[in-house]
């Protein structure tokens, strides 16, 4: 399915994720998009320490003989869900950052 975004029937339509953002984020102040970056970046380093937690409970069901393979295969589903949710996060903040123009800076904590 494409998603076709126009608000004037003069303009050519936009397609695409880019126009998505811009749907979503175009509309917000400087400040709103720092907030909105912050918050990103949090969630993305969340979402890193996740999928790479899952990665090691996938190799270690890999490596037990006693792991039965209904037990790898979800492993492999979570881990999967796990890295599709990281990227997806990754393409929200770059666009933020994009628009912010710099990187804001995030305490690790």
């Amino acid at each position: 399915m494409r998603i076709v975004v126009s608000s004037n029937d003069d303009e050519p339509p936009r397609t695409g994720p880019n126009s998505d953002f811009e749907d979503i984020f175009g509309g917000l102040t400087q400040p709103e998009l720092e907030r909105l970056a912050i918050d990103a970046i949090r969630e993305y380093r969340a979402s890193v320490a996740l999928a790479e937690t899952t990665r090691l409970e996938l190799v270690a069901a890999g490596a037990d003989a006693g792991c039965c393979p209904e037990r790898r295969a979800e492993h492999q589903r979570i881990h999967q869900h796990a890295e599709a949710e990281h990227r997806a996060r990754q393409l929200v903040l770059n666009n933020l950052v994009d628009r912010l123009g710099y990187v804001p800076k995030v305490s690790a904590a």
